[in-house]
């Protein structure tokens, strides 16, 4: 968990911004779904074996001793959304959602207990056509962000096969695998009764080889799944996409069948155990699981944009135009010889700021509190400007307004550059800016 202040907080929101409209421009709709849900919505779609359920979810009992959980991944919280707002027959529903997900991992760079996704799903639609169109959104997504010359992004795919097929190939996994037990790690030993398919993702040494010879999913395909994953295929060459097809690609999660995918990135930001940048898949049955009265076909996908955020250089950020600083000309008591600045011109100061908001934005620079905590006036012009000069992005010009300016009902524009200065009536102030 980090905080984000400034520029770190304005990469997420451009990647965020281009991820939506890319989204959109495929015609998908934003859902929001809440950050708290029902522990039932994860433990029933993501696997009790899973490594989410069985050892990273965040979760608490309510007042009445119900179970919650804070949301680890997106596609089952819309799923439940679907079922419960009743939009099962009014399909498809093409969405796409953003929003803190929480998972209970180690801490390392580019994976966060809380970290920020955008996503993707479709629901409703059964032809393979409907996958491509998702990796396709993925993949401009991905390429329309500054990632860097030194940023390689792959595409690896693969199909699980339907129900059916997944099945078959499950049983010919754990036969294999079983005659390995004593030499698998404990945790595949453990996936070997309840989902040996989790052993291909093992990044266990001891697992490795073994893995490297275990069947594939190829082999297993009956003859519709095929011809699925033929199309996915042959319409992403068609589109001039490059993938790899990589027969040993599965997904952690257990509602995923078909055509599943990941994209990785290469750079020395990230390193190899956290390349992936984007991971997705196909669902069909997942809103059934949760109490829908229709076995829906779904397909969607998730980038973490912690991980992107990593890879775009802060100069690559697109910043706003840099805001017209009004500051105060503070005047010197006679008596006490402090400085302080009139409330008329306060006042002032405050209605210039309003007046050049119609044309572009600005501030008024206020005077903050000493270290120890006493009130500070504002300091003498001389100082104030080379402050704002050390700040980025830097103004182009100042404006600058005291008792004099406000008798005259005017201002004095000050260019930082040129360090020329102009008095110019306030109704007229848009000429300079």
């Amino acid at each position: 968990m980090a905080d984000r202040i400034g520029i770190a907080e304005r990469k997420y929101q451009f990647i965020k911004s281009i991820a939506q409209k890319t989204a959109e421009k495929y015609g998908y709709e934003p859902i929001h779904t809440p950050t708290l849900e029902y522990s039932s919505v994860f433990e029933r779609t993501l696997g009790s074996d899973s490594d989410v359920v069985g050892k990273e979810l965040y979760k608490l009992p309510d007042s009445r001793n119900q179970w919650m959980t804070m949301r680890p991944e997106g596609t089952a919280a819309v799923a439940r959304a679907l079922v419960t707002n009743q939009l099962e027959f009014t399909l498809p529903q093409k969405l796409y959602y953003s929003g803190p997900m929480y998972r209970h991992e180690r801490p390392q760079r580019g994976r966060l207990r809380q970290f920020e996704q955008f996503g993707i799903e479709s629901m409703g639609i059964p032809h393979p056509a409907i996958d491509v169109e998702s990796i396709l959104i993925g993949w401009r997504f991905l390429n329309q962000l500054p990632l860097g010359s030194n940023a390689k992004l792959e595409l690896h795919m693969n199909t699980l096969g339907d129900a059916e097929s997944r099945s078959s190939y499950r049983k010919a996994l754990k036969t294999y695998f079983e005659h390995y037990r004593d030499k698998l790690s404990p945790d595949s030993q453990r996936r070997l009764d309840t989902n040996p398919l989790r052993i291909l993702d093992s990044k266990s040494e001891q697992d490795i080889s073994i893995v490297s010879n275990a069947p594939i999913a190829d082999e297993y395909l009956l003859p519709e799944a095929s011809k699925h994953f033929e199309f996915v295929q042959t319409a992403l060459k068609d589109l001039d996409i490059p993938f790899t097809h990589n027969r040993r690609l599965v997904r952690g999660l257990d509602y995923y069948q078909h055509t599943v995918w990941e994209v990785t990135c290469a750079s020395s930001e990230l390193g190899a155990s956290q390349a992936t940048v984007l991971a997705g898949g196909r669902y069909d049955g997942l809103t059934s699981v949760l109490g829908g009265k229709r076995v829906l076909p779904g397909v969607g996908w998730g980038s973490g944009i912690d991980r992107l955020a990593l890879l775009l250089a802060d100069n690559k950020v697109p910043i706003p135009v840099t805001p017209v600083p009004v500051v105060i000309i503070p005047e010197t008591s006679s008596e006490t010889r402090s400085r302080y600045v009139d409330d008329r011109v306060y006042s002032f100061a405050i209605r210039v700021a309003e007046t050049i908001r119609r044309y572009r934005s600005a501030y008024v620079v206020h005077g903050s509190i000493l270290n120890d905590g006493t009130a500070a006036s504002h300091p003498p012009i001389d100082k104030q400007l080379p402050n704002l000069l050390s700040k980025e992005p830097q103004p182009s010009r100042v404006v600058i307004v005291g008792s004099e300016e406000m008798l005259k009902s005017g201002v004095t524009v000050r260019n930082m550059s040129t360090r020329r200065q102009q008095f110019v009536k306030l109704d007229s102030i848009q000429d300079l800016l």
